[in-house]
Parts: structure tokens; sequence; C-alpha cells
């Protein structure tokens, strides 16, 4: 019994770890991504402060933005590879 109990721990903690990597984890991606794009972007702050344009964290959040997306796609792929091998034939391996 105390066997599953601990399968029965495992198991809740790596849902549980999941759910927060792509339940919280993605959208701070993207906000991270966000901010940096900002920052590339360069513009005037509030306070009249000039910034200049830095393409190194315009790249970066393109990287980002590249990886919610590849996450976004994985998903919808793992979600529907049942249904794209039934009515299409499409094995995924994934």
């Amino acid at each position: 019994m105390s066997d599953e109990i601990v399968e029965i721990i495992t198991g809740t903690l790596r849902v549980l770890g999941v759910g927060l990597l792509l339940g919280a984890g993605l959208p701070l991606l993207y906000s991270v991504g966000i901010r940096l794009l900002d920052r590339g972007e360069g513009g005037t702050e509030r306070d009249g402060t000039v910034l200049a344009p830095h393409p190194v964290a315009r790249v970066a959040a393109w990287l980002i933005f590249a990886v919610v997306a590849l996450a976004v796609v994985y998903g919808l792929l793992f979600i529907t590879k049942g249904s794209l091998d039934h009515y299409l034939g499409i094995q995924l391996p994934i």
C-alpha cells in the first residue's frame, strides 16, 4: 500500500509541474518576449529619456515567440494525433 501512495504522490506532482510549466510558464515567456521586443525597439520613456534600440533584445524576443509558437503547435498536434491518424492516416511520432 505504501508503494501505491508514493506512485499517487509522484504522479500528482508531475501533473502539477507540467500544469505550472504550461499554464504559467508559456504566458510568462510571452510577456518576457513582449518586454524584450519593446526594449529592442527603443523609444522614449515617460520622463523623456530616449532609449536606443537594442537589436539583441529584438532577436531574443523573436526567439522566445518562436519557442511559444512551437509549444502551442506541439500541443495541438499532440491533442489531435488520434484524429490525424484516424481520418488522414498521418502517424505522428510525438
